[in-house]
């Protein structure tokens, strides 16, 4: 598989973009049934989800993002964009343009929010 078509693959949204053929099967965005995807970490007895939209974003796909880390099995220390980085995104976060604020953004509620996870892994 070519990186081109992994990209692709990723941004292939039902009504906006069609899915990508790669070999014999079709690919799309994994974000259309989950966010997070917590079903992956089904093994792991902690985790740390970073949920790149606001903890009461709805879904289309499911009851939310919030209540699928909620139903998740193990300890769980979710991290949901906040209110600085969900403007950095603003309305439409495939613009390139949303790219460096965001990243910015995300970068300093990162600095914020260390110790927590770091306090949350150790076990506290």
């Amino acid at each position: 598989m070519e990186l081109v078509d992994a990209v692709a693959a990723s941004c292939a949204v039902p009504g906006t973009w069609p899915p990508v053929t790669i070999g014999d099967r079709r690919y799309m965005d994994g974000g259309v049934s989950s966010a997070v995807h917590t079903g992956v970490a089904a093994d792991c007895a902690t985790a740390v989800v970073l949920v790149p939209a606001g903890a009461n974003t709805p879904s289309p796909f499911s009851s939310g993002t919030a209540a699928e880390i909620d139903a998740f099995s193990a300890r769980t220390f979710a991290v949901f964009a906040d209110d600085t980085s969900l403007t950095a995104f603003g309305p439409n976060p495939l613009d390139p343009r949303c790219r460096v604020p965001s990243a910015l953004a995300g970068r300093e509620q990162g600095r914020r929010i260390a110790g927590a996870v770091t306090e949350f892994l150790a076990g506290g």
